[in-house]
């Protein structure tokens, strides 16, 4: 009898163990489920990183004319060229232009009807002013020879400014520049389809990348790859050329959305062109001058002001308008129309 009170007992102190055991499983599934149902909340409710907020303008040149104007008007001092511009600039995430030009004070004239270099002290007011980045590749790199251009790389380094176009070599020049923002990574690539033909990057020299390279569309893809967005400039067109793009720009632009970039940013025409949606990419054959001294008409001395956002779904929302300059090449006027 004693035996069987024993046993009865255990049997009982297992039941009560393992009804034990089972509701604290059970607690710790409920807790565990409601946990995960706070966290998918807690997700649901949190809020999304803002949106990238880009700003894309036309040509810089500050030489000839321009640097006449601010050592007459401005006492030499070039950051008053983007006064007006510089607040716009610094607010956005990144803002993005062509550099018509080598920054430098050395090498030679290599006889171009136009030849143009900057000084070097421009490169710091141009990170100052708010611009981030800028093309490298178009017909005026050279004009100076390769030295300059290679002075152009260094003093755009030294300042901060980033570059796309062109690089100390091949390699370099085909990688997209990425600049992060918000979660979303940003690639730039630039093309010139107007040379210095002579001037391209090669294996162990600087130069610019052309449009007519042969490995073209697997550079796009490379870089494309490595992105969220990819941006690719081009110097393209038809100088002056008002309005309507041409076939060979809508050659290059659709081949290149079509490898997978998502942004088409043209200058060389010196006035605003038109812009189409193709393949779900955003093209802008021509954002004109920003800052040239081109006074001979209105179209020359107002160009593209183009604002760009997007987050990681894709591109938000497009906006081309018009920035007008002064008669000593400020810009200095946004009009919220694109032509006006």
């Amino acid at each position: 009898m004693h035996t069987t009170k024993k046993i009865v007992i255990s049997l009982f102190g297992l039941a009560v163990g393992f009804s034990g055991a089972f509701l604290a499983f059970r607690d710790t599934t409920l807790s565990y489920n409601s946990l995960s149902s706070t966290a998918a909340a807690i997700n649901i409710l949190k809020p999304k990183p803002p949106a990238v907020h880009l700003t894309f303008v036309g040509d810089i040149m500050l030489g000839r004319g321009v640097k006449t104007s601010v050592y007459k008007n401005f006492a030499g001092d070039y950051a008053k060229l983007f006064e007006y511009t510089a607040p716009f600039f610094t607010a956005d995430d990144i803002t993005f232009a062509n550099l018509e030009g080598p920054v430098s004070d050395r090498g030679r004239d290599m006889g171009s009807k136009f030849s143009f270099h900057f000084e070097p002290k421009i490169a710091p007011v141009l990170k100052a002013s708010g611009i981030d980045i800028v093309s490298v590749a178009n017909n005026h790199e050279g004009d100076w020879s390769r030295i300059a251009y290679d002075d152009t790389l260094k003093y755009l380094t030294d300042a901060g400014v980033l570059f796309a176009g062109g690089g100390e070599n091949y390699a370099k020049a085909i990688e997209p520049t990425i600049i992060e923002k918000n979660g979303v990574t940003i690639g730039f690539l630039g093309f010139t389809d107007v040379g210095p033909h002579w001037m391209p990057a090669g294996e162990k020299q600087s130069g610019v990348l052309l449009a007519d390279d042969p490995n073209f569309d697997s550079i796009i893809k490379n870089a494309s790859t490595k992105v969220d967005f990819l941006i690719v400039s081009f110097h393209f067109g038809v100088e002056y050329n008002v309005g309507k793009h041409t076939e060979r720009q809508a050659l290059l632009a659709h081949k290149a959305i079509d490898d997978g970039a998502k942004i088409i940013i043209g200058h060389h025409p010196h006035v605003i062109g038109d812009t189409e949606n193709y393949n779900g990419g955003f093209i802008a054959y021509s954002l004109g001058n920003f800052i040239f001294d081109q006074p001979f008409s209105k179209d020359t001395m107002q160009g593209g002001f183009l604002e760009i956002s997007l987050d990681t779904t894709g591109i938000l929302s497009t906006e081309l308008k018009t920035i007008k300059s002064s008669s000593q090449y400020a810009p200095s006027e946004l009009l919220s129309k694109a032509t006006e």
